[in-house]
């Protein structure tokens, strides 16, 4: 596939180039879809994740929100975190 170069940014051989040029419609939306997913990997790899109890003490911060309000808001993100995990395994 591609090479990635030392700054993290892929690099294209001339032999990909060419390869690519005579790729028929299936193959050249194989190769779109590839280079796609490990975009996406990459940036999804890129982004560091929140701590839920840092979230809720950001959240306890903002003026109106209650102990009450804050217990729903927590709960509600909790639910939404772990079936976020549950499909990452």
């Amino acid at each position: 596939m591609l090479k990635k170069k030392g700054n993290r940014k892929y690099m294209t051989t001339r032999n990909q180039y060419k390869a690519v040029k005579k790729y028929d419609h299936g193959q050249f939306d194989e190769f779109c879809t590839r280079i796609y997913t490990e975009g996406f990997a990459d940036g999804k790899n890129s982004v560091q994740g929140a701590d839920l109890q840092e979230v809720m003490k950001a959240i306890k911060t903002v003026k109106g929100i209650g102990d009450k309000r804050l217990a729903q808001i927590e709960a509600a993100v909790s639910v939404l975190l772990e079936d976020k995990d549950e499909t990452e395994d």
